[in-house]
């Protein structure tokens, strides 16, 4: 009898289908109150991160800099455009190259105008590594992973070209790949638009690099930028108007007013007043 009456009480024991539902609704209502905060720091950890790559780069940039009589890596993307340079071409750190670039005379005038030009291409003119891709080529920055930032959120993270991150082999020169790889920080370039070299000991608060401005997709960071200036400082730049002023797709990419936003950008507009982006809001 008391063995049966221990095992009836057990019996008791558990919930109703009414308090489950009653404890499912309230944490409903804590997580609820809890997204909110672990959003904004999860992307104040990227923010971090990404700060951390640029400074990384800025670290390759300054020891490329020390072997190139302070000149940065050299972009394609400027030396090729007969004056009307892509701007937004400057996030890719790989490009196949459509014909020799490194014979006739509109090579040699960049080889003697641009020291750096010289040495990156007049060595090792058989890989087809880019702009800030230079930093990887030479092995300055070997991780391919600091050149992304784990914020981005369009067409060009880390795992779409990971298999492409080989470093040049001067015996295989033939391995390469033949698509174009992007990364998800934006490079000034090594000369200005006054085709004026770009040094660091000469502009150490220069731009140097910011966040993908490539297409709306491709600014790692909805609310503003991280800057790279040329002292290897990096600091983070408040700018919600940003995102609205690239182009949305590949239509607006090449367009006029994209190329005056970049040049602008270049300028730290945000210092002088400049970012014309930015309008006034409504609400206020």
């Amino acid at each position: 009898m008391k063995n049966r009456f221990r095992t009836s009480r057990h019996a008791t024991f558990g919930f109703s289908l009414l308090e489950l539902m009653v404890v499912m609704a309230i944490v409903s209502i804590l997580l609820g109150l809890l997204m909110p905060s672990l959003q904004s720091v999860r992307h104040t950890a990227y923010r971090v991160i990404s700060a951390g790559n640029q400074r990384t780069l800025g670290q390759g940039l300054t020891m490329w800099a020390g072997a190139h009589d302070g000149e940065l890596p050299p972009s394609r993307v400027l030396d090729e455009s007969n004056g009307s340079p892509a701007l937004a071409e400057l996030m890719r750190v790989y490009a196949p190259r459509v014909d020799d670039d490194t014979s006739g005379p509109a090579f040699a005038q960049r080889r003697n105008r641009h020291k750096g030009y010289k040495l990156a291409l007049d060595d090792k003119h058989w890989h087809n590594w880019d702009g800030l891709g230079h930093l990887f080529a030479s092995g300055l920055v070997k991780a391919p992973e600091v050149f992304y930032s784990p914020a981005h959120w369009g067409e060009h993270p880390f795992r779409r070209y990971r298999e492409d991150w080989v470093a040049p082999d001067p015996s295989f020169p033939d391995m390469q790949p033949d698509h174009t790889i992007y990364c998800n920080y934006h490079y000034s370039g090594h000369h200005d638009d006054r085709g004026r070299e770009t040094t660091l000991d000469r502009s150490p608060t220069a731009m140097v690099s910011v966040d993908g401005l490539r297409r709306r997709s491709d600014l790692n960071h909805k609310t503003g930028v991280n800057v790279l200036r040329a002292d290897s400082s990096v600091a983070w730049q408040d700018d919600q108007f940003l995102l609205g002023a690239l182009p949305q797709d590949d239509v607006g990419l090449h367009a006029g007013s994209h190329n005056e936003l970049i040049r602008t950008l270049w300028n730290d507009p945000w210092q002088s007043g400049k970012a014309f982006w930015i309008v006034s809001d409504p609400d206020g």
